[in-house]
């Protein structure tokens, strides 16, 4: 008589993984109830003085899609920024990342 096969270690910690990610995916699918749609969130800009970052907080508090939109474009310019500075400076140093020839 043949004693039964255990279940490879590897398979209990994938099931243990998915039964864990299951649990969660059901908790945050749950939501809060009534209470959670009543909850908004706003920045304090009560002791905020004048400034880009108080500009920042009021847009966020008052539209959040031209919030969304700003701080795309701030991302995209600083990306810009950066990466032309980052290239000036590997030029400064003498390494050229230009296109390489090949000769064969």
């Amino acid at each position: 008589m043949r004693r039964p096969r255990k279940a490879p270690k590897r398979t209990l910690s994938i099931a243990t993984a998915l039964a864990a990610l299951l649990a969660c995916a059901h908790a945050l699918a749950a939501g809060g109830g009534k209470a959670a749609t009543q909850l908004v969130q706003v920045a304090d800009t009560r002791d905020m003085t004048a400034g880009f970052a108080k500009w920042t907080a009021d847009l966020y508090n008052t539209n959040l899609w031209l919030y969304s939109a700003v701080t795309v474009a701030i991302m995209v310019a600083m990306g810009l920024l950066l990466g032309w500075g980052c290239d000036k400076l590997i030029g400064l140093l003498g390494i050229n990342l230009g296109k390489l020839s090949h000769h064969e």
